[in-house]
Parts: C-alpha cells; sequence; structure tokens
C-alpha cells in the first residue's frame, strides 16, 4: 500500500514538473512576440484590441496589433531581444508585427520615439513606420518623427538606417492587385528607392513626393477611387529624382543625454511579465534603477566637466529651456533637467550639477 501511494505522489511531482516545464516554455514563446513596459512617466495608455485603454505601468505585457498612446508622458519599451524604446509625448503608435524570429514593427501615426537597436541583437529586425516613410534598422540609436505637417524625419546618432518612401495602403492589397493596376505597379516600385542614413545624418523625404504619397493614400482609401486623379498624383509622386534628402546634423547635449538614459534590462525578465508574475514590474525597476545609477553618475561627470557657468550657457549646450526646481525645504534651482530616468533627477545649474531625490521635490515649472 506505502509503495503504490509512493508511485502515485511521484507520479503526480512529474505530472506538476512537466506542467512547469511546458508553462515555463510557453511564457518562453510568447515573450518572443511581446514587448515589455520598463518605465512610464505622465499620462501614457495602452489600447489592447477589445479590450478598454487602460494607463501605461511598468511590468505590462504588449502584443501585436496594441496601441500605445503618451499625452504629457513617455512610455519606455522593450523587445526579447534587447531593443529598447521610448515614446515620446504626444505620439500615437500601433504595434503592427511582433514574431517570434525577431521582427519587430511600429506604426506610428504622429509624434516622435527613440529607439536603441544593440549591435549584438542579430536575429532581431527593427522597422518603424509613418505615413509616407518607413525606416528599418539593426544595430543603432536613432530616432523618429511625425512633425504637425505630417513631413517625416529620421536622425541616426550611431550605425545606420535604411529609409524609404512608404505607400501605406498597398499593404492591404495582395500582389494580383498591385498587378493589375500600372499605377500601383509603379507606387510599389517608387517603395524600393532606399537611402542608408549614416551615423550623425538626418534622413526626410522629397516635400513633394511626401505630399503625393498622403494623397495617393486617400485616394487609395476611398470608396472609390478616382483612376484619373490616381494617375494625376501617381505621375507627380515618380517624377521624384532623388525621393530620400539626407543632410548632416549635430546632435544636441539634450538630445545625447536623452539617448544614454534609454537603458534596457535584463530581458528574461519578460518571461516572468508574461506569466503575470506579480514580482515583475519589482524586478524591472530594479534592475532599471541599478542601470540607470551607472548612467546618471557618468552624465554628472561629464556635466561638471563642461564647464557652463551661466544659465545662457546652460541653455545653448543642452538646447531646452530652463526649469524652476523647488525643493520641499524651500531651495530653489534654476538650471536644466538633463536627466530623470526613475527616482533621482539631475539638474545643471551655474552653480553646479545636483542629483535630486524625487521624495525631495515641491514641483518643477518652465522658466519662460
Amino acid at each position: 500500500m506505502r509503495n503504490r501511494a509512493l508511485t502515485i505522489l511521484t507520479g503526480l511531482m512529474l505530472v506538476a514538473a512537466a506542467g512547469l516545464v511546458n508553462c515555463g516554455e510557453k511564457a518562453t514563446e510568447a515573450a518572443k512576440t511581446s514587448m515589455m513596459v520598463v518605465y512610464t512617466t505622465g499620462d501614457s495608455y495602452v489600447l489592447s484590441e477589445g479590450k478598454a485603454e487602460v494607463p501605461a505601468k511598468v511590468g505590462m505585457v504588449v502584443r501585436q496589433n496594441d496601441i500605445v498612446r503618451t499625452e504629457n508622458g513617455t512610455v519606455d519599451l522593450q523587445t526579447r531581444g534587447g531593443t529598447a524604446v521610448r515614446v515620446r509625448e504626444m505620439t500615437r503608435i500601433t504595434i503592427a508585427a511582433l514574431t517570434a524570429k525577431g521582427e519587430a514593427k511600429l506604426d506610428m501615426e504622429r509624434g516622435g520615439l527613440l529607439a536603441n537597436v544593440p549591435k549584438n541583437a542579430k536575429d532581431e529586425k527593427f522597422s518603424v513606420s509613418t505615413p509616407t516613410a518607413i525606416a528599418g534598422v539593426r544595430g543603432t540609436m536613432f530616432s523618429v518623427d511625425v512633425g504637425a505637417d505630417s513631413r517625416s524625419t529620421v536622425r541616426v546618432m550611431d550605425g545606420a538606417v535604411a529609409m524609404s518612401p512608404r505607400v501605406a495602403a498597398l499593404e492591404k492589397m495582395d500582389a494580383a492587385q498591385v498587378n493589375a493596376d500600372p499605377n500601383l505597379q509603379r507606387l510599389a516600385a517608387l517603395q524600393q528607392n532606399q537611402v542608408v542614413i549614416e551615423k550623425d545624418t538626418q534622413g526626410n523625404l522629397d516635400p513633394n513626393l511626401e505630399k503625393n504619397l498622403l494623397q495617393v493614400n486617400t485616394i487609395l482609401s476611398s470608396s472609390q477611387p478616382a483612376p484619373a486623379q490616381l494617375t494625376t498624383v501617381t505621375d507627380q509622386a515618380s517624377q521624384s529624382a532623388k525621393p530620400v534628402e539626407t543632410q548632416r546634423v549635430e546632435f544636441s547635449g539634450r538630445e545625447v543625454l536623452e539617448a544614454r538614459t534609454l537603458v534596457a534590462v535584463d530581458s528574461s525578465i519578460m518571461e516572468q511579465a508574461v506569466r503575470g508574475d506579480a514580482n515583475a514590474a519589482r524586478n524591472i525597476t530594479e534592475k532599471r534603477e541599478q542601470a540607470s545609477e551607472q548612467v546618471l553618475s557618468q552624465i554628472m561627470d561629464d556635466a561638471s566637466r563642461s564647464k557652463l557657468n551661466s544659465e545662457k550657457e546652460i541653455q545653448q549646450h543642452y538646447n531646452t529651456r530652463l526649469e524652476l526646481i523647488v525643493l520641499k525645504n524651500g531651495d530653489k534651482i534654476r538650471g536644466a533637467v538633463i536627466a530623470q530616468t526613475g527616482n533621482p533627477i539631475v539638474v545643471h545649474s551655474p552653480e553646479g550639477v545636483k542629483k535630486i531625490p524625487r521624495a525631495d521635490l515641491d514641483y518643477q515649472e518652465p522658466l519662460f
């Protein structure tokens, strides 16, 4: 009887162990097709298909077709492969694709983002689409912005980015539809005009081409597209001799610092988040604060050596407005907030560089 009980117990333990292994494997596979929220500020939200929009929170898992929207806040996302993305203020992106093969596509309707694709992420293919352009990268630090005039801008801090025109409406058509229409064939060919943007370079589409691409998308999205109008706009779009224009740029101190504060955490934590582990958010915050602390120390050392002695010099160096920082003890500091990656903020004032715990902060406001 005792042997039988032991046999049953052993069997149950083996089944439980197999279940845990299977659960772990599923979490690993799910993590490959997910992104994870690792940091948030201000008002930022996530909208999942078929669900109500909710505030973005650390540890939240974001999947294909989810929408991330920010107002006066930001969201830092991370892929399983280690790519880090900061969704800037007043931005709306859709997670267009996340595959187990390492492909990540973001579709940005408006706003801006900063991305850091690590050079060792050999199996990860990352791209950002705007209404008129596609930026595809591997191993680089870059930003993408869609301005109020709907113009797309790609700026490369490190590595290289391939930029090309995009006809969004074609992505909803199959090959047979495209091949049956000469205009669609020409538009598809236009998308093959790819230009590689190198380090310290900015890329923009030709203004007339970008205007025509927006018109093309409007025409093709109509329930009854006008063939004659489509032909006219396609003719105009095809006349662009240089679809992508590039120019050298100098990044401000503020931009460089923002890039340095875009830190990643151990991607294995994503499996915890996928499983719904309550400790995932805490682990993410702890790991991120550890990584950020090293970055902040280096930022403070570099800022201290810059020898900026006046508010004007500080404002020009960082290319940002100054702020009034008021502490709970009544002290006031005028300067540029050069980093705010989590708990502390770093302020550069004429009196020096200071790291201020948020617990000591009463409020901060811009100086006009």
